[in-house]
This record gives structure tokens, sequence and C-alpha cells, in this order.
């Protein structure tokens, strides 16, 4: 029987010190994560994990049922990320780049919704929309990383690793507009 994913917050403050120190160029992508399926399930569970720290305040707010809606999704949205990219590496005859590549772009997709939605709270919490320019260089630099672990670790270049990013990208933008066009039914 498979065991649970480590979700202690040791374990996650660990794995975003990690995430950081790859991207600060001070520590290698390959070699940094459990890229065993057990890695990408800690990984997956920490979106979740950071998905619920990020919108309980907003989100329970609103309304319970938003605030759920938006955990599921994240949870849809991670799972079918993986699964296209896994189904994307195995047309470029790359099945073996799946967990090495997936985990580390996970663990900064997870940094970056963490870092994101801290600053969307401290928006929320004090009124002060000019703090949401902040979530600009934090989008371009995780961008970057996610490009270059995708370029350097799977081997296929640099218009490949920005086709995973532009589908990440989509899978978002698709579960966030399926959300808001049923807030009139979640909500009520």
């Amino acid at each position: 029987m498979a065991s649970l994913p480590n979700l202690s917050p040791s374990s996650l403050f660990a794995l975003i010190r990690v995430t950081l120190l790859v991207m600060l160029g001070r520590k290698p992508a390959i070699g940094s994560y459990d890229t065993s399926p057990a890695g990408v399930w800690q990984a997956i569970a920490a979106s979740i994990v950071f998905t619920l720290l990020v919108t309980i305040y907003p989100g329970l707010e609103a309304t319970p049922n938003l605030f759920f809606a938006a955990l599921l999704l994240q949870l849809i949205g991670v799972v079918m990320l993986v699964l296209l990219i896994n189904l994307l590496l195995k047309a470029l005859g790359r099945p073996d780049k799946l967990l090495p590549f997936i985990v580390p772009f996970l663990w900064i997709e997870n940094l970056q919704q963490l870092l994101g939605g801290i600053v969307q709270s401290l928006t929320v919490m004090t009124g002060d929309q000019t703090l949401m320019i902040s979530i600009l260089p934090v989008a371009v630099w995780t961008c970057y990383w996610l490009w270059r672990i995708g370029r350097d670790i799977v081997g296929k270049g640099g218009l490949v690793a920005a086709g995973f990013i532009a589908m990440s990208f989509m899978i978002d933008v698709s579960l966030l507009y399926m959300l808001q066009s049923r807030l009139p039914a979640i909500g009520g």
C-alpha cells in the first residue's frame, strides 16, 4: 500500500527552500527533488495545501462553496497537467524525463502560487491594489525557471519548454473561466 505524501510544514518549507535555491541558481534542479511517483504526489498535494492557504481568507469570506470549488479545480488542473505532459513526453520520445521534469516544474509552480497568493491576500487585507504590481516580477521569474528546467531536463529546446508553460497557462485559464462562469450557481 502506498504511503500518503509528506505534507508536514517542515517538509513543505524544506521543499520551498530547495525550490528557492534552485531558482537562485544555488542548487541544480536535477537531484534536488524526490523524482519518484511519491514525489509527484507530494508536489500535487502541496499545490492543494498552498491553494488552501492562499484562498482560505478571501475564499471563505466570499462563500465556502467557492473555496471548495477552487480546491477541486486546482487538483483537476494539476493532475490534468501531469497527464498531458506525460502524453507529450511520450510523443517526443522522452517518457523517461517525466519524473525528473514534472517534480521541479510543479514545485516552481507551487512557489509561484504561494508567492502570488500571499500578494493577493495582502491586497485583500490592506485594500491597497498597488501591491498587485509585485506579482509581475514573480511571474516573470518563475516562468523563466519553468522554461529553463523544461529546456534543460527534457532536452528538446526552448520552444518545447515554452509549450509546457503555455499548456499549464491554458489549463489554469480554462479552469478559472469555468469557475467564474459558475459563480452564481456556486455562491447561491
